[in-house]
């Protein structure tokens, strides 16, 4: 059954009859107040299901990786944990039932997982369910690792974390300061009907180009719009961004668009690309991932 076809009445229902069961027991612990102002009790936490890549990376950093059941799509770091662990599928399209099969005792969601209902759901079944704030800015990547030490134990551990994460930005910053050029960056997140569609504020995209000293030419937009050729010419942007996941097909269709071949980046085929998860997921990888691609920026378009 899918979460589609069972509405909130429904799922309660199940849940009272015993079809879907929370894990019996469950520990009280420490109050956690997630980033929706929930005050959430986490037990023992033996049992965690993460929904995003972030969530994921930081608790295998922590040490805490054999508490893990299972991870989303997203959680491409490291490479084991969609090979060691269940997957609950993409994070934008959660089944409340299929993270309620892992029967966890603790389910640690991004701030923007979906949909919506299946949230509720998970919510509604009385296992502990923390939403984890997806803001991308240095400061909230340090406050985020804080926050997940402390819902798994592991505070001094997420302090050490948050030292070496803040020594990556330091030598991030000190690498900007000697390095005074500015390209004009597109990130592309996909084609669509051969056309492109491009990151403006509010994005993951801009916070990482502007962290790594670039200026988002799309920063006029919200969110994720769709161009057309006209608007990629007026752009004029030095150098095109994407995922490493669709690179190859996002840089086929803009290298046989006459109109992309009019831009700067056109007529250098600069075109750079970073694994999704490393360039977008603003976790602890973050700062060395700004780095390269500060220097992936800066050699766009040079010959090899």
């Amino acid at each position: 059954m899918s979460n589609r076809g069972l509405d909130r009445r429904g799922f309660v229902t199940l849940l009272f009859a015993g079809t879907l069961v929370p894990i019996a027991g469950h520990a009280e612990g420490r109050l956690i107040t997630d980033c929706r102002g929930r005050s959430v009790s986490v037990g023992s936490a033996s049992r965690i299901a993460c929904i995003g890549g972030t969530i994921t990376e930081t608790l295998y950093q922590l040490g805490v990786s054999e508490r893990i059941v299972a991870v989303d799509t997203t959680s491409t770091w490291p490479k084991e944990a969609l090979k060691e662990k269940k997957s609950l599928g993409y994070m934008r399209a959660i089944s409340s039932e299929g993270v309620l099969s892992v029967r966890p005792d603790l389910i640690l969601a991004m701030n923007a997982s979906g949909p919506a209902d299946a949230m509720d759901q998970l919510v509604a079944s009385g296992i502990p369910v923390v939403f984890v704030d997806s803001t991308s800015s240095p400061d909230a990547i340090l406050k985020r690792t804080r926050f997940l030490a402390k819902a798994v134990g592991r505070e001094q551990a997420g302090e050490e974390m948050c030292r070496d994460i803040q020594a990556h930005f330091d030598a991030l910053e000190q690498w900007r300061a000697s390095h005074s050029g500015t390209p004009r960056v597109l990130f592309v997140m996909r084609m669509t009907n051969n056309r492109p569609l491009v990151a403006g504020q509010g994005t993951a995209a801009d916070a990482v180009i502007r962290l790594a000293g670039g200026i988002n030419v799309g920063d006029n937009l919200q969110g994720y719009k769709l161009l057309n050729t006209e608007s990629l010419v007026t752009l004029r942007p030095d150098i095109i961004l994407t995922m490493s996941q669709g690179g190859a097909e996002i840089r086929q269709a803009l290298l046989s668009d006459p109109g992309f071949s009019m831009t700067p980046a056109g007529q250098k085929k600069a075109i750079v690309e970073m694994e999704g998860e490393r360039l977008l997921g603003f976790g602890p990888r973050t700062p060395e991932a700004a780095l390269d691609l500060a220097h992936m920026m800066v050699n766009a378009g040079k010959p090899v």
